[in-house]
């Protein structure tokens, strides 16, 4: 017992003392915690701009605008005469979509026939071409529906019976688990496991390259470092995963003691994971250069920037591999859909294999490095007898 406690006293004065290991685990986090999440606080995107070139210029073709700026999904900024105007707005990204109102628009309606209009919209900037695709859409579907229910008035027909002829399916949208339709409330949560994950696996690497040697037994040491990494992420995870998220207003249904038990497997996965990358690179540098380079993919295989099922079958298995990808799964149905620990459980028990499985590397690594070493030692030892002895 008391070598655990050595091991894990050393393990936190580690951390604490070397600012380079300091700075990745303590003040990056507070630096990502402010500026991340702040561009996303408006949760959607509002007023995006747009241009309506209206070659009509009729009364219709002139509420459809009015109707369209007055979404809050977009904002009609030019009237340009013509096409090549638009165009030119939208190549300097003054515009991101354009309307175009064919001349006899209106006269078309009157006369009970189709009437067509093209929305053309910037696609290069995908959460732009959403909006204003949907911006222009919809006030454009209403018009169509309030065209079709004053013909039918004008025929004598009840205005129930014409609503109901015009729209027969009334579509009542209900944003489940996220209330607000909006982005953050989407990405953040994702992103804080994220970078927990990342700033853990690079600063526990860190610490593992520049650890003086120990006469301590090998699982000793792991057990006392575990500890070390479970009381400092015993503080780090409510705040990142509880009090963050509360700070930016996203929804929150989870408990503590589902959080927990994510938490204690996936914080001992991310840190044999780390122990097993700087046993098989040694060096500092190198274990920092490594895992730079696989924040990237580590962020599409993290399964909220593209679905992990549309994946190809290795990928999905590689992500399975990554506890990220587990306690992302875990935390969302958590803390925004108010998952127990019934529902829980498969991922639970996933993140607990992780962990034992790098735990298993881990030591199997130390205990190859080590035997390779009294290796080769024992050379030299000889060659120092056979000189003692001469």
């Amino acid at each position: 017992m008391k070598a655990i406690l050595r091991v894990l006293r050393a393990e936190l004065a580690a951390i604490f003392r070397d600012p380079q290991i300091l700075s990745v685990m303590m003040v990056s986090l507070a630096i990502y915690a402010l500026i991340y999440p702040y561009p996303y606080r408006p949760e959607l995107l509002r007023e995006v701009p747009v241009a309506v070139v209206d070659l009509d210029n009729s009364a219709g073709s002139r509420q459809l605008a009015r109707d369209i700026d007055a979404s809050e999904a977009v904002a009609v900024v030019a009237r340009p005469p013509t096409m090549a105007e638009a165009e030119r707005l939208v190549h300097e990204r003054r515009a991101y979509g354009i309307l175009l109102v064919p001349q006899g628009f209106e006269r078309e309606l009157l006369r009970g026939r189709q009437s067509p209009i093209a929305i053309y919209a910037d696609a290069s900037y995908f959460l732009m071409y959403q909006k204003a695709l949907t911006g222009i859409a919809g006030p454009a579907r209403t018009t169509g529906v309030q065209v079709q229910v004053a013909r039918q008035l004008a025929t004598g027909t009840s205005r129930t019976e014409a609503l109901s002829g015009a729209s027969p399916i009334a579509l009542v949208e209900v944003p489940l688990f996220n209330p607000a339709g909006g982005y953050a409330t989407y990405i953040l949560p994702a992103a804080f496991v994220l970078i927990l994950q990342q700033t853990m696996m690079m600063g526990l690497g860190l610490v593992a390259t520049r650890r003086a040697p120990s006469a301590d037994p090998l699982p000793w040491r792991m057990l006392g470092r575990a500890g070390a990494w479970l009381g400092l992420y015993a503080l780090l995870l409510p705040m990142y995963l509880v009090v963050l998220p509360w700070a930016y207003g996203l929804p929150w249904l989870g408990h503590l003691p589902a959080l927990a038990m994510l938490g204690v497997p996936f914080v001992l996965a991310v840190g044999f994971l780390a122990q097993a990358v700087a046993a098989v690179l040694r060096r500092a540098e190198m274990v920092q250069m490594v895992l730079l380079s696989l924040g990237m993919p580590l962020f599409f295989l993290s399964g909220f920037s593209w679905p992990i099922e549309s994946l190809p079958l290795l990928l999905r298995a590689a992500a399975q591999a990554i506890p990220s990808t587990a306690m992302i799964e875990g935390y969302v149905r958590s803390a925004q859909m108010g998952a127990g620990l019934a529902e829980l459980a498969p991922l639970i028990r996933q993140l607990w294999l992780l962990a034992f499985a790098y735990a298993g590397i881990t030591l199997l690594l130390r205990l190859g490095a080590s035997g390779s070493r009294l290796s080769a030692a024992r050379p030299e030892v000889r060659s120092r007898e056979a000189g003692d002895a001469l």
